[in-house]
């Protein structure tokens, strides 16, 4: 049944899960996502066997309300805290230097981050309760099509996960755009359901390069 107002003993029931170093499945506003508490290092890497995907491969984080929670995982350029402050929560992933002395599977040895501010209610409620970021990725195999609806996720993924919350088929249906600004100079990854030009717009850019494409 899709939930389209989270009861709180769901939230508490993911959180429970989650704390406990199970996997979720949950809802974004672009495909449905499987997620971890990610100071759970045996939850995380138990996300890439879920996905068959190669753990060299970053996760990214969902953050919730608190954006004061952002600074202990990551260091904010002045690019990043624009873009956050003009788009709001969104369909929007941006990487960033990672804070010194922090590590993670999530990081896959790196040095950088991706985070995410998710504009769905059910996500930013777990957050806030969890009192950590969640990492989180697509819940497909790798190189299978991106859930758009929690049983698609949960033919996908579903045995490795503890819950699954439906909450209908996702807004957009397509992934998030990625942007690289960990370094001065910004790149689109993947040009997802934010245009890269309305990226570069806001930062005062003429363009910004794309790398790879999802949008038609």
């Amino acid at each position: 049944m899709p939930v389209n107002q989270p009861h709180p003993s769901l939230i508490d029931r993911a959180v429970e899960l989650l704390r406990a170093g199970e996997l979720v499945i949950l809802p974004t506003d672009t495909v449905y996502g499987i997620a971890a508490d990610v100071r759970c290092d045996d939850a995380v890497e138990a996300i890439y066997r879920a996905k068959q995907r190669d753990p060299s491969q970053p996760l990214q984080l969902l953050f919730g309300r608190d954006t004061s929670l952002l600074e202990r995982y990551a260091q904010l350029t002045p690019a990043a805290l624009r873009l956050v402050e003009v788009l709001g929560p969104g369909a929007w992933t941006i990487i960033v230097p990672c804070r010194p002395g922090w590590s993670s599977p999530a990081l896959s040895g790196g040095t950088t981050v991706g985070f995410r501010i998710v504009p769905v209610d059910i996500v930013l409620d777990i957050v806030d309760a969890l009192g950590a970021p969640l990492a989180a990725t697509s819940a497909n195999v790798h190189g299978g099509p991106s859930p758009v609806t929690a049983d698609e996720a949960a033919r996908q993924v579903g045995p490795f996960c503890a819950m699954t919350i439906d909450a209908g088929p996702t807004a957009q249906g397509i992934d998030s755009t990625v942007i690289d600004l960990s370094t001065d100079e910004p790149v689109v990854l993947r040009e997802g359901a934010i245009a890269a030009a309305d990226l570069a717009r806001i930062l005062g850019l003429a363009a910004i390069p794309v790398r790879r494409s999802l949008r038609p």
